[in-house]
C-alpha cells in the first residue's frame, strides 16, 4: 500500500488549521481580555500592544503558513507520484513537522521581537 497519501493528508492537518486560525485572527481580531488570541507577557501589557501582537501574528502566520502549506502539498505530490518508500515517507513527514514547530518557535519570536522595539515594559509605545 501506498502510504505516501496518508502522509500528505497527515502532514496537512496542522498547517492548514494555523492557516485558518491566523486568517481568521487577522480578519477578526480578538478582544483583550479574551482566553484566545496572541497571549505573552508583552502581549497583554497594554490595549495597543495586545491589538498589534493579534494583527502582526496573524498576518505573518498567514503568509508563512500559506508557503509551507503549499510546500507541503508539493512534496507529499512528489511523494505520491515517486512512490517513496515507507521509511522515506515517514522520515519526510517527521521532518515537515520538525519544521512546522520550529517556524511556530520562530515566529513568536519575531512578534517578540517586533513588540519589544515598538513597545515599553508597560505597554506604552515607544517614542511618545
Amino acid at each position: 500500500m501506498n502510504y505516501n497519501v496518508l502522509y500528505l493528508l497527515s502532514e496537512l492537518i496542522a498547517p492548514v488549521i494555523i492557516l485558518l486560525v491566523s486568517v481568521t485572527m487577522w480578519k477578526n481580531p480578538p478582544k483583550m481580555g479574551e482566553n484566545i488570541g496572541y497571549r505573552t507577557r508583552r502581549s497583554i501589557s497594554s490595549e495597543e500592544a495586545w491589538n498589534f501582537a493579534q494583527i502582526y501574528w496573524a498576518r505573518l502566520s498567514t503568509f508563512v503558513f500559506a508557503g509551507y502549506t503549499a510546500l507541503t502539498v508539493a512534496v507529499g505530490l512528489i511523494g505520491i507520484l515517486v512512490n517513496f518508500g515507507d521509511k522515506t515517507g515517514f522520515a519526510v513527514f517527521i521532518a515537515q513537522s520538525a519544521v512546522l514547530v520550529a517556524m511556530l518557535f520562530v515566529i513568536i519570536g519575531i512578534v517578540e521581537y517586533r513588540l519589544k522595539t515598538l513597545f515599553d515594559e508597560k505597554g506604552e509605545p515607544k517614542g511618545r
